[in-house]
Order: C-alpha cells, then structure tokens, then sequence
C-alpha cells in the first residue's frame, strides 16, 4: 500500500534528476562536436543573380555526420553513468513542504536504457517587417532507467540543444499591415465618442 502512494513521487523526482543529467550530458556532447560548425555549414542558400535569398536548403550529409557523432558521445557518457546514484531524502515523498529534504536518504540508482535518438529540427521566428530568425537545433531523446528499493521504472529524457541561428533579411514592403492585437474601437466604452 506504501508503494502505491511512494512510487508516483518517485518517479517523478527521478524523472527531474534524469532530466537534468540528461540535459547536462546532451548539452556537453553537442558543444564538443559543434565547436567549429556555423550556419552555413548546416544550412546552404541558394541565392538568384542579385544575391537575393531564393531558398535555403540543408546540408543533409553533413547534418548526419553531425547527428551520429553526438549520438557516439552521449552514448559513451551514458556507459559511464552505469553506477550513478541519485539520493531522496525520504521526507520528499510525503509530499509535505515542511518535511522536504529531511530524512534518511533513499538511493536510486539511474541506468541509461536503449538507445539515444537524435533529430535536426529548424524553426522560422518573424523578427521585425523584413527579418525572419531562423533557428537549427538538436532534440535529444533518450532513456534512463530507475532502479530503487520499491520502484523499478523508466524515464524518457527530452533535450533541446540550439547549434545555429541567423537572421535573414529581405525587402522592406511598401505597405504593412499588422493585425496582431487590434482593438475593436466600438467595443471599448472609454473610447465610445457617441456618449
């Protein structure tokens, strides 16, 4: 019956601890690999005889290359977490604010299960009229197992690690029109002339 209630708040204690050593390892891989890699090695534009952006197109090789170098660091870092214990107090589980952090610890044990999934993913943010942010980075899955006196589970750990940003720049329009929060003037009293 203890189990039942324990079980829930340790796994998710778990959960957040895997989720930062995860994060941690992820981060230190990506910065090992991309240390000399920029935007244009990732990302080539294809340009018209003015030198106007007409498109942009990923360097597919390159971005595996990337991808499966990283995938081998994080791997090798995960085989040295095989013996890592993370320590909860017991007074976290009762969920009281008071008792958190007090207690004899309880050690868990993480364990990287399966393998580590790695993607490229881009995202175009607007800027300004002309401007467009855009962004490449690296979405890290992986697994952490938990193995504790009460509780065997699994967590997976989800890391977003950015690798390139630029802005491009196009023309200024003649007209813009920006609709983002216009205000109905009938509908607001404090601006009703009619009164």
């Amino acid at each position: 019956m203890i189990t039942k209630v324990i079980e829930p708040t340790l796994v998710e204690l778990c959960r957040v601890r895997a989720q930062s050593i995860g994060t941690k390892i992820a981060n230190e891989a990506v910065q090992k690999v991309m240390h000399d890699v920029g935007y244009l090695d990732l990302i080539i534009l294809d340009r018209d005889d003015n030198g106007k952006i007409m498109a942009l197109r990923a360097n597919v090789i390159e971005m595996n290359r990337i991808a499966s170098t990283v995938s081998e660091e994080i791997q090798e870092k995960n085989n040295e977490l095989e013996g890592t214990f993370v320590k909860i107090p017991l007074g976290n589980f009762t969920g009281n604010i008071f008792l958190s952090g007090r207690g004899p610890s309880v050690k868990v044990k993480l364990i990287p299960t399966g393998t580590v999934k790695i993607e490229f993913k881009t995202e175009f943010l607007s800027t300004g009229i002309n401007q467009t942010r855009h962004r490449v980075y690296l979405q890290v899955k992986s697994k952490m197992g938990i193995v504790a006196p009460f509780a065997n589970s699994g967590v997976e750990v989800l890391t977003e690690v950015n690798v390139a940003e630029t802005v491009l720049i196009g023309d200024v329009p003649t007209t813009y029109y920006n609709l983002e929060g216009v205000q109905d003037v009938t509908t607001d009293d404090s601006l009703n002339m009619w009164e």
